[in-house]
């Protein structure tokens, strides 16, 4: 297949880690076989970090990032990459405890997930005006240290603009949609939108229903068109794909199943008379050149 794909956000890890899923062989929306069709798959897998595991969180990223390297360290496809992350910072007990996951090649950390905790305020509280705490602002500065990003996806409204007070690297909401579009505090409204775009960042669009038309129903051209506002707010370098598969308990677009589907929105994008270069830069160019440009060129 003629496309390269840079999908910020997936849940894979967790699948594999708690279902005993396998990442090779097609039980996963996210998976090795189902990358191989394109002419190049980036995949960032993320960490996460759910409620029930709050009171061991240290622990829980731990095994979620021996998980990771268990299933990457071997895998010899070479169209195929992996970056891995962090969603929700709960197991970041103190600074030393970031520089350890950072030197086990974490890449990108969302502070929080829906909850506030210790670091920051949670997409789910957005009445209660709570932003970085002194102790996430100085998590925020150490990541800044190790070059990892900051994910905004998770925060609530006052962290996201805290975060961009704070952080020196683009800033990058791995897998959000526009708030414009589709209400939901889980997306992003159009200023937020620019002040990414100003940072030199790029927002993922999530392809979860909710998210998408905020209901359990959606198509392909949903999502187009949550790619489509982007792209008139200036973001035709800020516009990336954040799929969320493996973490929405199946609930996709129609006509979409895990990731060997995606070409369908590329496809749909060159239908509606998008340029083969603004294709790419939404299938993979734009995530790959932000990561490129801080953990290659730098």
């Amino acid at each position: 297949m003629k496309y390269s794909v840079f999908d910020a956000h997936c849940d894979t890890l967790c699948k594999i880690l708690d279902g005993g899923a396998d990442f090779l062989s097609g039980t996963c929306e996210t998976g090795a076989d189902r990358m191989s069709g394109y002419a190049s798959y980036t995949q960032v897998m993320a960490c996460f970090v759910a409620p029930k595991y709050y009171k061991t969180a240290k622990g829980r990223t731990l095994s979620l990032i021996n998980t990771y390297h268990r299933i990457t360290d071997n895998l010899s496809a070479p169209n195929i990459k992996t970056i891995l992350s962090i969603e929700g910072g709960e197991g970041i007990e103190d600074l030393k405890t970031l520089d350890e996951f950072c030197s086990m090649g974490v890449k990108m950390i969302a502070l929080t997930w829906n909850n506030t905790n210790a670091l920051a305020g949670g997409a789910h509280e957005t009445d209660r005006g709570i932003g970085l705490s002194d102790f996430g602002k100085a998590v925020i500065s150490r990541m800044n240290e190790h070059s990892v990003f900051a994910d905004v996806s998770h925060l609530n409204d006052r962290s996201f603009y805290d975060v961009l007070e704070h952080t020196k690297l683009p800033v990058i909401a791995s897998h959000s949609c526009s708030r414009k579009i589709c209400s939901h505090p889980r997306n992003i409204t159009d200023d937020m939108f620019k002040r990414i775009v100003n940072t030199g960042g790029c927002v993922g669009i999530n392809l979860y229903p909710m998210f998408l038309t905020r209901s359990h129903n959606a198509v392909i051209d949903d999502a187009v068109r949550h790619i489509e506002h982007f792209m008139g707010l200036g973001g035709e370098d800020s516009v990336g794909i954040g799929s969320d598969f493996d973490g929405v308990n199946g609930h996709l677009p129609s006509g979409i199943s895990g990731c060997q589907d995606l070409y369908k929105i590329f496809d749909r994008l060159l239908q509606l008379n998008y340029s083969d270069l603004q294709v790419e830069k939404i299938s993979h160019g734009n995530f790959r050149r932000i990561f490129e440009k801080v953990y290659i060129n730098s």
